[in-house]
């Protein structure tokens, strides 16, 4: 019967060849250059290809190697995965020791599998303050640590909990190879984030020493040292940046340490790392193997063999790209953010929440924020599959590409003098900076959206309250860091300021379309300028399209507003503009559009401002403001 016949899709459906493929897109472009459009700069300053072949994977030394087998690029341990997943380790910060532990003990029944305990610090007094062997007891009761690891990121001046954690662990006798601990502390990334150290190096040196003994005699499964790469991203790093400085930083700690007498087989298993998680999805999943594949070939050089190169890899959701307005959309960055450290395979993970810049912690908040990272593994099934993104042909070119940016970096920072001197001389403040202002610059110009403030803002959100974050108002500064602080910054602060400023001001800050013609004349560019104008605050009237110039200068007279914005088509902006101008000599006039041709003749009519695709919409928006009085109201 017909139907039986065998299928020869192969025979029927040939596959294209790389060259037919790229005519046809060619075709599409209609004589503009393939290599500028098709191909695309990251901020990692690799340049990603439009399309990725089997062939791309013939040079990449990593390809063969399978799941827990070094460099480790596919996992550290594909059975512990399959059966248990990545831990999820959503922070705590209650101050109140005995809310602190009731709420770790809920949650543990909710689905969390770590307990991960935010410290009180200089620059965030919000924390836990652990002072005691009884406050240690007092946020463990009843918690097995064997089977929910403790997590904490300690500053220098916590050192001590290492010493409480000891005694701790002796007294619930628990066997040290059963305990997997990620209690450590990073003081190079805590000199860039604070921008001082409370001892001077000699006395940190000191702690590092009396750590790492403590962990390789008494605790193996503790790990002391534990690498802080979110501080940069923080700040506006790429990911090329962050590798690159988390590798520098590793082997200022292991030169040291091997120096002291010992191996790196006593020593690997010390360190952890902590890395933030973006929202370029598969550069983020890229990151993840690419530490794992540099950590290998680092501890490889240091003499290290297989077993030596594995790296516990903690996943934390952004900080730079959060935001105030809209925060709901918080969210969404989050669950791609955790989405893409879990298919990169992190060992870890912490989801931060959707309102942390306005409120302090909640139940709900909590809730969604952990809820994220359930549905990943209960209902998506990620931990059933060990590297679901090997054999990908672009995330594995990536994966290299990325590493080898990276090594690049830190063999650059390593020229420099080494990370603490690169530190110090704030060349990484620079390096980081540049990244920072082209991350800024492409929000400005809409080439990067951040829904809800750059495009489609709400018009009738109020404008939120950021929360003010207590620090030690005079701190013990032993060691300054010349260059200062790293920021920390969110790329999208200037549109929201100017957006407070706007929505607060008592001006008047309305906007009136001027909308000429058929709705198939204005229609396209009223949605851009109400999109455009809205993100900075300002109020749209959008009227239905007028005919006559007559009506559209009536209307825009009885509206009540101080600025005007013409939409229609290049062709009509011919007779409209000179008429709409002459028509209203004095009024502030705004241009939907920018054709180069009359832009200056526009301006000699009395056009003040154009708007269009790739403005500065900080800077229009901004230079609006001061136009309609809003300056005065900052």
């Amino acid at each position: 019967m017909e139907w039986e016949k065998e299928l020869k899709l192969l025979e029927d459906f040939p596959p294209p060849t790389y060259e037919e493929w790229r005519k046809a897109v060619e075709d599409t472009l209609k004589g503009a250059d393939f290599d500028k459009v098709m191909h695309t700069r990251t901020y990692e300053g690799i340049t990603l290809q439009p399309i990725y072949r089997r062939e791309d994977l013939s040079k990449l030394p990593f390809l063969d190697s399978l799941p827990g087998k070094a460099p480790y690029v596919r996992g550290n341990n594909p059975k512990k995965f399959l059966s248990e997943g990545w831990l999820i380790a959503q922070s705590h910060r209650e101050s109140d020791l005995k809310a602190l532990n009731a709420q770790i003990l809920r949650e543990l029944q909710l689905g969390l599998t770590a307990v991960n305990i935010q410290l009180k610090h200089d620059d965030d007094l919000r924390g836990v303050s652990i002072k005691s062997i009884d406050d240690l007891r007092a946020i463990c009761a009843a918690i097995d640590l064997r089977a929910a690891p403790l997590f904490m990121q300690l500053d220098m001046d916590d050192y001590f909990i290492l010493l409480l954690v000891e005694q701790y662990i002796c007294e619930r006798k628990y066997a040290w190879e059963e305990l997997q601990l990620g209690i450590g502390f990073d003081p190079i990334s805590e000199f860039a984030r604070k921008g001082y150290l409370s001892f001077s190096w000699d006395e940190i040196w000191g702690k590092i020493v009396e750590g790492v003994e403590i962990a390789i005699k008494n605790i193996s499964g503790l790990r002391c040292i534990s690498i802080d790469g979110s501080v940069y991203s923080a700040a506006g790093a790429s990911s090329t940046q962050e590798l690159g400085i988390i590798l520098a930083t590793a082997i200022y700690y292991l030169q040291n340490l091997l120096d002291k007498g010992w191996t790196i087989e006593q020593l690997s298993p010390l360190f952890q790392v902590k890395l933030s998680l973006g929202p370029n999805f598969f550069m983020e999943i890229a990151k993840v193997r690419a530490m794992r594949l540099l950590w290998s070939e680092m501890i490889k050089a240091f003499g290290g063999k297989e077993k030596e190169q594995k790296i516990w890899i903690h996943g934390k959701t952004a900080t730079f790209n959060q935001s105030l307005y809209d925060f709901y959309v918080n969210l969404l960055r989050n669950a791609t953010e955790a989405f893409s450290g879990v298919i990169g395979g992190v060992d870890s993970l912490e989801v931060g929440r959707f309102n942390e810049l306005t409120s302090d912690e909640d139940e709900f908040s909590r809730r969604l924020a952990r809820n994220q990272q359930i549905i990943l593994k209960e209902e998506s099934h990620f931990d059933k599959v060990v590297d679901p993104a090997g054999g990908s042909y672009y995330i594995e070119n990536l994966t290299q590409e990325l590493a080898n940016q990276a090594w690049k970096y830190m063999q650059e920072l390593e020229s420099e003098g080494g990370i603490l001197n690169a530190l110090q001389e704030g060349k990484i403040h620079t390096d980081i900076e540049k990244v920072a202002n082209a991350r800024k610059e492409a929000m400005r110009k809409r080439k990067d959206v951040y829904v809800g403030i750059n495009l489609y803002a709400n018009p009738d959100e109020n404008p939120p309250t950021q929360i003010q974050i207590p620090r030690e108002s005079n701190p013990i500064k032993m060691e300054v860091l010349k260059a200062g602080a790293l920021p920390q910054l969110r790329v999208v602060e200037e549109i929201e300021n100017l957006r407070t400023r706007v929505i607060k001001s008592d001006k008047n800050t309305n906007i009136f379309l001027m909308n000429m013609g058929t709705i198939n004349d204005y229609r396209v560019r009223a949605d851009f300028a109400t999109g455009f104008f809205q993100a900075g605050g300002f109020t749209v009237i959008s009227p239905q399209g007028f005919i006559t110039v007559e009506d559209a200068v009536k209307s825009a007279k009885e509206s009540n507003t101080d600025a005007y914005c013409i939409c229609s088509t290049d062709e009509k902006y011919n007779e409209l503009v000179p008429a709409i101008c002459s028509a209203l000599p004095d009024s502030f006039l705004i241009l939907a559009g920018y054709p180069k041709d009359k832009v200056e003749s526009f301006k000699e009519n009395g056009i003040k401002m154009f708007i269009y695709m790739g403005a500065d919409v900080v800077a229009t928006l901004d230079e609006l403001a001061k136009k309609l009085g809003v300056e005065n109201e900052a």
